[in-house]
């Protein structure tokens, strides 16, 4: 075992079509976490990484300590970030970047921008749109035979371990062709003109020098706040528990045909004029659809173009069913209010409406906390007609439409479908979402069960707090919704 590589691992006694690949979903944080860290633990070669948001706490910085580790070994690491100030602190260090075996950078048309305006949404000079762009892709191959894709940044709240609110999420795992279309997509950002990367020369002989105080002070903060978080995951796997991972993940895949769809890098240039390719994937997998759409968008703010293609689909009899977040559950209140704007127009093209109940009754399902956080959802998957999947980094809003990038997979079996279907449905049980109606009167209805089992009609926005609201009310006046 100890000789084995990541390759190995994924050799399996299957029967593969030339055009597939193996695939499998990775709906549980704490499996979420620990495919990652089996890859990184199990690499031999190379690990890329591209990320939207590298958190400065017990997740970001236990991959931190690994990836260091990885790298004193000998595996080529290359980290890609867009460039936002939410970055783990020594991961964006020079000293890191002084590492002969790694590399960073950070991808933004906007990374001249210094002080309070690196990486900000703020408008200047009329550059609103370059400033809101962001590389919202999130990927991870290791030795260029495994990737893991979909929603999650790498971050407490997207592996349910943060101390006051975690995200439902989703990912895949895949193996075959389609790593080398994921590692296509990588090397088109890495080389990309928007990428800056730190050039090797500049690096000082004092940042080398510091090198070794950080591995010491990455290792002795990741155990402090592994301990203050109540130590849900492991800081670290041997060699043999990693592989043994990767083969009980590999051995689940289900091999079928698929589309690994991106973004171009140089889209971030042409905002607002050009849709996302990943979009016009996306709509043609619902442009398509004859009997079912089962979706789950954390961000679900529908425009024109949309609205007139899910009402397209339920004219012709098609069941369109949307979960998304409410109010309470939501992350980000200025998204909420694109969401509440676009309600009734979304439940006039005819869909079944869903919100997230922050207090779902299966949360204890996907926390792995001391105490129960409200949860969120942070999820970017669909299931058409029983058979075609998505899951991937896009949300349906016009963020991901036509300003930032994204990423992700389409899969075409009907085993896979049954088996992301099955974990779509279960966030729209009454007891875990709100479903949203209107009234005779026209007034939108929120209707939920109880811990009780007892049904329940909200008025208004169940579970947010007065804060909340008000935060809500003024963003819903502020005419921005191209930006959310």
């Amino acid at each position: 075992m100890s000789q084995e590589t990541i390759s190995h691992a994924c050799r399996q006694h299957t029967v593969r079509r030339q055009g597939t690949a193996g695939f499998e979903m990775l709906p549980d944080a704490r499996e979420a976490f620990l495919a990652r860290l089996a890859m990184v633990e199990a690499a031999q070669r190379t690990l890329d990484l591209q990320y939207y948001i590298w958190r400065d706490d017990v997740s970001g910085t236990t991959f931190a300590d690994r990836l260091l580790a990885a790298a004193d070994r000998g595996v080529k690491v290359r980290l890609l970030l867009d460039n936002t100030l939410d970055a783990q602190v020594e991961v964006s260090s020079s000293a890191l970047a002084a590492h002969p075996n790694i590399e960073v950078a950070f991808f933004n048309p906007m990374t001249d921008m210094k002080g309070i305006f690196a990486g900000n949404p703020i408008p200047v000079l009329g550059d609103i749109d370059r400033m809101q762009s962001r590389m919202h892709n999130k990927i991870m191959i290791a030795d260029g035979t495994l990737v893991i894709g979909g929603g999650r940044n790498l971050g407490d709240p997207y592996f349910a371990i943060d101390r006051k609110h975690n995200m439902r999420d989703l990912d895949f795992i895949a193996a075959g062709p389609v790593v080398e279309a994921a590692a296509h997509s990588f090397e088109l950002y890495w080389k990309s003109p928007l990428t800056r990367l730190g050039a090797k020369e500049k690096i000082t002989d004092r940042e080398r020098e510091k090198l070794s105080d950080l591995r010491r002070h990455v290792a002795r903060k990741k155990r402090t706040l592994a301990k203050k978080s109540g130590r849900p995951y492991p800081l670290a796997l041997t060699r043999t528990e990693a592989l043994d991972t990767l083969h009980h993940l590999v051995s689940r895949m289900i091999w079928a045909e698929y589309e690994f769809v991106a973004d171009p890098p140089e889209r971030m240039m042409r905002q607002g004029s050009v849709a996302s390719p990943v979009w016009h994937n996306i709509e043609a997998a619902m442009r398509g659809a004859r009997s079912s759409v089962l979706m789950h968008a954390a961000y679900f703010i529908p425009q024109t173009e949309t609205l007139d293609l899910l009402h397209a689909a339920t004219t012709r009899g098609v069941r369109v069913q949307v979960l998304t977040n409410s109010l309470a559950s939501t992350d980000g209140v200025a998204a909420m209010a694109g969401i509440a704007n676009r309600r009734i127009p979304a439940l006039e093209s005819g869909v079944n409406f869903f919100e997230l109940n922050s207090h779902a009754a299966d949360r204890r399902d996907y926390l792995h906390t001391r105490r129960l956080t409200p949860l969120g959802m942070h999820t970017k998957g669909f299931v058409v007609d029983d058979n075609v999947s998505f899951i991937g980094s896009y949300n349906m809003d016009p963020r991901s439409k036509y300003i930032n990038t994204e990423t992700g997979v389409i899969i075409r079996s009907t085993a896979f479908a049954a088996r992301l279907k099955s974990y779509l449905l279960q966030g729209l049980e009454p007891q875990n979402s709100w479903h949203v109606t209107r009234a005779p009167n026209g007034s939108i209805l929120w209707t939920g069960q109880l811990p009780n089992g007892q049904t329940t009609v909200r008025h208004n926005e169940p579970g947010a707090s007065l804060v909340r609201r008000v935060q809500y009310w003024f963003y819903r006046c502020v005419p921005w919704e191209d930006l959310l």
